[in-house]
């Protein structure tokens, strides 16, 4: 079963970042230029900001540790493509969304071995003995997330006809790899899940709504444009569950699918909760501020 689970759920993660790879270009990596402070905001909140919240809701309300090392992979990781379909639902800014992704994916292979092993030795982890060697930890990231990306980049960029074709099926494809990891990962643990939820279905669920509050506070005090705002909000509440789901569960890494059933009930948790923001912001516009006025033109 392990065997199997290593090919599985490293597999399906490949796939869905070739297809996310397959829907971005080089542009998508200059286009900071535009939006320097929405894009800081977002990247810090998403290497730093995540994780501080994770751990302190951890000790707030000493979730297991098994529970509490599957939130921390969680806040660790980047955003996904589906931050960027979200993003597009609630009117936000998608070319932002879209560099925020590449960017943060891309970041990943460094920042997620670094801050997740400092964290698993120092912080929590040790009564499991768990730890990830962070040369080969970076190595496995980047054969599953970077690659896969850039060769999905040059598909799009040498086969373009190809790519708009294949759109649909390669997202369809995606959903269900998708679907499949984290149904293996849930059947399982499926005696687990009871646990889960009786100790840590209400800590993740407020986590999940403060980093998107502070995500939303942060963008509203910085002045951002309302479309930007929408983009930092829902970036730092959606994120890479796959991924996550990988680090956890996979046996090139960590090897636990306890621990991976906070990534799997993580995916439906971030919908929810980005549904409700879309609902208030349509229920409540002003929240968003306004947009800055156009510069006069000379005459």
């Amino acid at each position: 079963m392990a065997e199997l689970m290593g090919i599985i759920i490293p597999g399906s993660l490949a796939f869905i970042m070739f297809g996310m790879g397959m829907g971005l270009k080089v542009s998508d990596f200059t286009q900071l230029a535009k939006f320097p402070k929405a894009f800081g905001i977002g990247l810090v909140a998403q290497v730093l900001l995540l994780p501080v919240v994770a751990y302190g809701v951890i000790q707030l309300f000493s979730m297991p540790e098994v529970f509490a090392i599957g939130l921390l992979v969680i806040a660790m990781t980047p955003g996904g493509a589906v931050s960027n379909l979200w993003t597009f639902v609630a009117g936000g800014d998608i070319a932002l969304s879209v560099t925020l992704t590449a960017f943060s994916s891309l970041l990943s292979v460094i920042t997620v071995p670094l801050l997740l092993n400092f964290a698993l030795l120092n912080l929590i982890g040790e009564e499991l003995g768990l730890s990830l060697p962070v040369g080969k930890t970076m190595l496995h990231i980047a054969m599953i997330t970077a690659i896969p990306v850039t060769l999905g980049m040059v598909v799009h960029a040498r086969f373009e006809e190809f790519t708009r074709r294949t759109d649909k099926v390669v997202k369809v494809l995606s959903v269900t790899f998708l679907l499949v990891a984290i149904g293996g990962i849930i059947g399982k643990e499926i005696d687990t899940l009871g646990e889960l939820m009786r100790t840590s279905a209400g800590p993740v669920l407020f986590y999940n709504a403060l980093v998107m509050g502070l995500g939303f506070t942060a963008a509203r005090l910085s002045k951002l444009p309302p479309r930007q705002v929408i983009t930092i909000s829902v970036e730092v509440g959606i994120q890479n569950v796959i991924l996550s789901a990988t680090l956890a569960a996979a046996p090139q890494f960590m090897g636990r699918t306890d621990i991976g059933l906070v990534p799997s009930m993580y995916g439906f948790t971030m919908s929810l909760m980005v549904l409700i923001f879309i609902g208030l912001i349509k229920f409540f516009p002003g929240i968003l501020g306004h947009s800055p006025e156009p510069a006069p033109q000379p005459a």
